[in-house]
C-alpha cells in the first residue's frame, strides 16, 4: 500500500512540475541526431511555436520560430515584427511578410567586403563545375568611387555602369534622373559639336523620348504614324498648280509644306512625318504625270486629225 501512494505522489509531482515553467542555466541535449520538438498540448489553437528570447527583466529580444505552420520567421520583440520569412512556398522575404519570389528584398541590398580586392565579385554567376564567370558577375571597378557594372569581355570594355565614369575604356550605360544614357569616350563615335569629355551618344528621357549623338544602322526600322497621305486620291482634295508650287519655289527656295533646309539642321527631321510628307509630294507628282499624259493623248488625237484633213485637200 505506502508503494502504491508514494508511486502516486511521484506521479503527480511530475505531472506538476511539467506544468510550470522551468529555468535552466544551459540546456544540452546530446544525440546521434539530436532533435527538438516544440509540441502543442493541444490539435487546435496556438499556432505560435518556436523560441523567444529574454531579458533579464523579461523584454524580449529576438523571436525564431514557426506561424501558422505556413511561415517560419525571424523577428524583433516578438513574432509579429518580422524581419526575415520563409513561407510554405520556398520563398525567402526580407523586409516583407509577403515575398513573390525566391528571394525578395524590401529595402537595400549591399554586397561586397570593405575593399575593391576582396569585393570584386560581390555577385557572380557560377558555372557548372563551380567555377566563377567573370565576365558574368556584377563587380567593383577598384576605383575610389565603387562604381558597379556587369563585365561584358575580357578586358575593362562594356560596363554597365552605375556612374558613368571616364575611367571606362568604350561604353558606359547609367540610369539616373535624367533617364537612360549611353555614354562613349571615343570622340569619332558622337557628334563633333558635342560639349563634354565623354559624351552622350545615346539618352532616353524619363518621358521616354530618346536622343542619339552619331550614326545608327539597322537591318530594318519599322515607324508606325497616322494618318498616311492617300487624301491626295480623294475627289475633294485641292491639288496645287504647277504655277503657284513654280511661285513658291522660286520665293521660298524649298516645296511648298516642306520644311526648309535650315528648319531641318536647326529642328531636325521627324522620319515618320517626313516620309508622310514625302509620299504625299509623290502622289501629288503621280496626279501632275497622270493629267499630262492626258493632254498628251488629247493632243496626239488633234494632231493626228489635222494630218489627215491635210492629206485630204
Amino acid at each position: 500500500m505506502k508503494t502504491k501512494l508514494f508511486s502516486m505522489a511521484l506521479l503527480v509531482s511530475s505531472f506538476a512540475f511539467s506544468q510550470q515553467a522551468q529555468t535552466f542555466s544551459e540546456v544540452t541535449i546530446q544525440n546521434y541526431s539530436p532533435l527538438l520538438y516544440l509540441k502543442r498540448s493541444v490539435n487546435d489553437g496556438g499556432f505560435i511555436r518556436g523560441i523567444q528570447t529574454q531579458y533579464q527583466n523579461g523584454g524580449n529580444g529576438w523571436f525564431f520560430g514557426d506561424l501558422y505552420g505556413t511561415h517560419w520567421v525571424v523577428s524583433k520583440g516578438d513574432h509579429n515584427d518580422a524581419k526575415l520569412l520563409i513561407n510554405e512556398n520556398g520563398n525567402v522575404g526580407i523586409g516583407t511578410v509577403g515575398p513573390l519570389s525566391k528571394l525578395h528584398v524590401a529595402g537595400t541590398i549591399m554586397a561586397g567586403a570593405g575593399d575593391s580586392v576582396t569585393g570584386i565579385n560581390a555577385f557572380s554567376i557560377p558555372y557548372a563545375n563551380g567555377s566563377i564567370c567573370n565576365w558574368g558577375s556584377l563587380r567593383s571597378t577598384g576605383s575610389s568611387y565603387m562604381s558597379y557594372g556587369v563585365k561584358a569581355s575580357g578586358t575593362n570594355a562594356g560596363w554597365l555602369s552605375s556612374s558613368g565614369d571616364i575611367s571606362f575604356i568604350k561604353t558606359a550605360i547609367t540610369l539616373d534622373d535624367g533617364g537612360f544614357r549611353l555614354l562613349a569616350s571615343a570622340p569619332q563615335q558622337v557628334a563633333i559639336d558635342s560639349p563634354v569629355t565623354m559624351p552622350e551618344i545615346m539618352k532616353i528621357s524619363t518621358s521616354g523620348n530618346a536622343l542619339l549623338q552619331g550614326k545608327l544602322e539597322a537591318k530594318e526600322v519599322k515607324v508606325t504614324l497616322t494618318p498616311t497621305a492617300d487624301f491626295v486620291f480623294d475627289e475633294n482634295y485641292n491639288l496645287p498648280t504647277l504655277e503657284n508650287i513654280e511661285k513658291h519655289i522660286k520665293e521660298k527656295k524649298h516645296l511648298p509644306e516642306v520644311a526648309s533646309a535650315k528648319e531641318m539642321e536647326k529642328e531636325g527631321v521627324n522620319v515618320g512625318e517626313f516620309q508622310i510628307k514625302l509620299l504625299q509630294k509623290i502622289e501629288e507628282l503621280t496626279l501632275y504625270v497622270i493629267e499630262q499624259n492626258k493632254q498628251l493623248k488629247k493632243q496626239a488625237e488633234e494632231i493626228e486629225e489635222l494630218n489627215h484633213k491635210l492629206k485630204t485637200k
